[in-house]
């Protein structure tokens, strides 16, 4: 039976790109979404080499950074449909569907970024990364503060111990593969009772998964509140 890839979930391995800096993966997700938002056509080409070139140094199948991205492809699809068509008077639109199609590369683009992302690094990687950041830009504003107001200073300094920018965005970060792990599971158990694909399908799914990541963040609170660790 062939091995079912749960998407932006993290697969182990000691290539380069997973022993790169959790902190610099994630400014290269950040460098690449940017560049093909606000940099044309070229810039989306050459963000799309880097992702195929990563997927291959990490050991990952290219097409395995697109599992999960069917709904996406799908209004994808749709904005590509609707920036064709031309209603006055009623023909094809070229420049329209150019338009589409980058729009839509721009998003597929973005989303095999994180892919490849969450494929080779882990949560507490990322975690961690996070908190160094936050704690260098906490210095270098105390650092700022002191001459200025220095309880200010102070207070800013004590914020180091607990670094809640890094906890949120972790924890944001961490519901993307949990969100997919709960589909797949879903889905499967779906199948499993002789479930079809389709409409019914997601409008089966999409209740109960709702339900299982209200399920999961309120068991996130509750753990975080065992460990005197809520904001």
């Amino acid at each position: 039976m062939a091995r079912s890839v749960i998407p932006y979930s993290y697969r182990p391995g000691n290539s380069l790109l997973h022993r790169l800096p959790a902190g610099l993966k994630f400014l290269g997700l950040l460098g690449i979404s940017l560049a093909t938002f606000f940099f044309g056509p070229w810039a989306l080409a050459g963000a799309a080499a880097l992702i195929l070139a990563g997927s291959l140094i990490a050991g990952i199948k290219p097409w395995e950074l697109f599992c999960g991205s069917r709904m996406l492809l799908i209004s994808a699809g749709l904005v590509v449909l609707i920036r064709s068509v031309q209603f006055t008077p009623l023909g094809f639109d070229t420049e329209g569907c150019v338009a589409g199609l980058v729009f839509a590369g721009v998003l597929m683009v973005s989303f095999c970024a994180a892919s490849l992302l969450f494929s080779v690094t882990t949560m507490a990687e990322l975690r961690d990364s996070a908190a160094k950041a936050e704690g260098l830009l906490l210095i270098a504003a105390a650092a700022l503060l002191k001459p200025l107001k220095p309880s200010w200073s102070r207070a800013v300094s004590e914020r180091r111990k607990k670094p809640v920018i890094a906890l949120v965005l972790t924890l944001m970060l961490g519901f993307l593969p949990r969100f997919f792990e709960i589909w797949n599971t879903s889905e499967e158990a779906y199948r499993a009772r002789g479930g079809r694909k389709g409409i019914k399908q997601i409008l089966v799914l999409v209740p109960l998964v709702s339900e299982r990541m209200l399920e999961t963040a309120g068991e996130t609170a509750a753990a975080f509140e065992a460990r005197g660790s809520l904001l």
